[in-house]
């Protein structure tokens, strides 16, 4: 089958966990700019990244990657509106990030000799 043809088609596939990897190391990235809510994640996903993935999916990566020791949250409550829960970057998120990002230029280089029409 043509990649045109699966372009065509409305597939419904689960997250690969490729992506999966790639948008945890996106949300860390995001987070280490600025601490955030997970509606902003969200915004800036969408935004910068054009990832359209479910808030109920960015939850879920966030306590994960919470429970991890990557990030850290707090309870913010303004004066107005409601009560937000305030990610940031940990420490050994930090250094999560830099092993990734190194990572990601190592499989970017792969990535570039698979998608090389010579190949």
């Amino acid at each position: 089958m043509a990649s045109e043809d699966l372009q065509d088609q409305d597939l419904t596939l689960p997250v690969e966990p490729l992506f999966k990897g790639i948008l945890s190391i996106a949300i860390i990235n995001i987070i280490n700019r600025k601490p955030m809510h997970g509606g902003e994640i969200s915004q800036v996903l969408r935004e910068k990244f054009q990832i359209g993935t479910p808030r109920a999916i960015i939850y879920v990566v966030l306590r994960k990657l919470e429970a991890d020791g990557l990030l850290v949250s707090n309870w913010v409550i303004p004066e107005s509106g409601p009560a937000r829960r305030m990610y940031q970057i940990s420490e050994e998120g930090l250094q999560y990030l830099k092993y990734a990002r190194d990572k990601l230029k190592r499989s970017n280089e792969i990535i570039k000799i698979l998608l090389d029409e010579k190949f």
